[in-house]
């Protein structure tokens, strides 16, 4: 994985799994995949080892199994043991065989998404495997350490934002296309007069396209350690995340980032700029898009359904005027995922959890968006980051 920035030490509470184990009379808790699967990536803190890896939880024990870089996965291992995998024998078959190595018997709780060879390995030997969301569950609601990666994330991200707007900022209109394909032209008048509609922008003697414009985020990113993610840039009616079309003054550019450090947890920023706007719809929608993200901060608390958040961001929308389907708003959960619980409407907002809150406003010439992190505090939510939030870069 990408990206260099580091926080403090993720060190690992194992005791939600061990009360999931005693709950349900369980032996042990397994799962089995590489460091990209989030949930090995919360267990052992191996985010820079390659191959399979296992984790294993006992009452009184938690073990990795790591096919190779066996002291980058002790240093980064909170648990107690780091042992041999991969290889000629299959992780899973390793774990079942360490598993009876120490007498256990009875139940393994696993992760739905555990892969079914493992779970077979461990049927072979004797044990019943058995689903379970424990460590899904206390993934919600983040740690003070997990918070601050985040922070540190979201504060590349609103770095990142920034420079877009000094590339948009410092760019000089020129007439013309611009761009040697995109299909933004427009028809010339009867006596074949300049139509400001094919003006273009030029920034450091180059036409500004939106692929453009993602390389110059997606270099600020890397510049301060941090994995660029997801880095889509869009602009006007036509837009789509990953489009190369030239940048028209006029038109809302959508920059909508999700960068991640090295151990893959997440920042999310969306802002909308537009280039010599002239008002009109685009800055009713900022303002709605604006107001809605701002709505649902206030409604968010510990203890809140997801959906009564989103129903205040969308309320905003309407109040606007914009209660059509291309108007829409969503909030999620955020960490070693993009998109995590809490995810469903129904889904209960606990204290500490890092929420997306995204509003999204359509329009005659693209889409306006605004989206924020906000951390659920004891009495509330606060924003994460200070990325600027208006129209003209």
């Amino acid at each position: 994985m990408g990206g260099d920035v580091a926080g403090p030490q993720l060190g690992v509470d194992y005791g939600a799994v061990r009360d999931a184990l005693a709950a349900r009379d369980a032996t042990a808790f397994v799962h089995v995949g590489t460091a990209e699967d989030p949930i090995l990536r919360y267990l052992s803190g191996a985010s820079d080892v390659d191959g399979e890896l296992a984790v294993c939880v006992t009452p009184e024990q938690a073990m990795l199994f790591a096919p190779a870089a066996p002291e980058a996965a002790r240093e980064a291992f909170a648990g107690d043991r780091v042992l041999p995998g991969g290889g000629s024998i299959p992780t899973g078959e390793r774990v079942a065989v360490a598993l009876s190595d120490l007498d256990r018997s009875g139940t393994v709780l696993a992760p739905r998404t555990v892969p079914h060879d493992a779970a077979l390995y461990l049927e072979d030997a004797g044990f019943e495997v058995a689903s379970s969301t424990a460590v899904a569950d206390a993934r919600v609601a983040k740690t003070d350490a997990e918070r601050l990666r985040q922070r540190t994330v979201q504060a590349a991200a609103d770095a990142a934002v920034a420079r877009a707007r000094t590339v948009l900022r410092e760019s000089e209109r020129e007439s013309g296309d611009g761009h040697g394909h995109g299909g933004h032209g427009h028809p010339r008048g009867d006596g074949g007069e300049h139509d400001p509609r094919d003006d273009h922008l030029v920034f450091e003697g180059m036409a500004v396209t939106t692929e453009r414009v993602r390389r110059e985020v997606a270099s600020e990113l890397a510049g301060a350690g941090v994995d660029p993610g997801v880095v889509a840039v869009g602009a006007g009616a036509d837009a789509t995340p990953r489009s190369d079309a030239a940048v028209r003054p006029g038109e809302p550019v959508v920059l909508a980032l999700a960068p991640r450090d090295r151990d893959g947890y997440h920042g999310r920023v969306v802002r909308t700029l537009v280039v010599d706007g002239d008002g009109g719809w685009t800055r009713r929608a900022q303002l709605a898009a604006d107001g809605g993200v701002n709505a649902a901060l206030s409604e968010l608390e510990p203890g809140v359904d997801l959906a009564a958040v989103e129903r205040e961001g969308a309320a905003e929308l309407t109040a606007y005027g914009f209660d059509d389907p291309a108007s829409t708003f969503d909030a999620h959960g955020v960490g070693l995922e993009r998109r995590e619980r809490p995810l469903d409407a129904d889904a209960t907002v606990p204290g500490g959890a890092v929420v997306a809150l995204d509003a999204t406003v359509g329009g005659p010439d693209g889409v306006v968006r605004v989206a924020d992190l906000a951390v659920v505090t004891d009495d509330g939510a606060e924003r994460v980051g200070t990325a600027d939030r208006s129209l003209p870069p």
